[in-house]
């Protein structure tokens, strides 16, 4: 097994844990995360507020922790690090560095992609292609909005839990499911949990969790 734990600065914590509503929050949250790794700032202890963890084996996913919230996505990258110098790619086929990430994101926030004609979004690639010779681009693109993310999220949600009467509608303690409001969905939790358990039920290595 793989895994990486990266302290996260309050100064980026808003950046790591504002809503997420659709896939392109995933993806740029995803870009956002390579960066913050590309970086691998040393944080003073008095600033951490949140851990970015890496955990590659059977599974491949980025995890979030803050108190009282987690949350994790699937990570489809290679990931190497030389000393505490960490490199990403695309199927060993492409590096994902800064400019790379820049223009993702640039790509996905821009007009074009939500243009009425797919020629505007289809020049804003083509050119960023030809000016790299960047013969992967496309195919890392594809794969991005084609990926299945497999969100999750526990809340330990006081505030939400008062205001609906401390009624089963909104449970203290719960897990959600996928992030847009037409397929999203919570699952109750008697208990608070640990990160370590909610690692835990997502690694396919360990025994099942049971739902009576």
């Amino acid at each position: 097994m793989m895994e990486y734990i990266f302290d996260i600065d309050k100064s980026y914590m808003n950046r790591f844990f504002k809503p997420i509503k659709n896939k392109i929050q995933i993806i740029e949250l995803m870009m956002y995360s390579i960066k913050y790794m590309l970086l691998n700032p040393v944080v003073k202890q008095s600033n951490v507020e949140g851990k970015l963890i890496i955990r590659k084996d059977k599974m491949s996913r980025l995890f979030f922790m803050k108190e009282d919230k987690y949350f994790s996505i699937s990570f489809p990258f290679y990931i190497q690090n030389d000393g505490g110098v960490f490199t990403f790619s695309y199927k060993n086929l492409m590096d994902i560095d800064s400019r790379l990430i820049s223009e993702i994101i640039s790509l996905l926030i821009n007009p074009s992609f939500i243009s009425n004609c797919s020629l505007d979004f289809a020049d804003k690639i083509s050119s960023y292609q030809e000016d790299t010779y960047n013969e992967f681009y496309w195919d890392f693109i594809r794969d991005l909005l084609l990926l299945e993310d497999g969100y999750l999220r526990y809340d330990y949600d006081h505030d939400n839990y008062i205001k609906h009467n401390k009624s089963d509608i909104h449970p203290l303690n719960h897990y959600d499911l996928f992030y847009s409001s037409n397929a999203t969905f919570k699952i109750g939790l008697k208990n608070k949990i640990s990160d370590e358990k909610f690692i835990d039920l997502l690694n396919i290595k360990t025994d099942c969790k049971y739902i009576n």
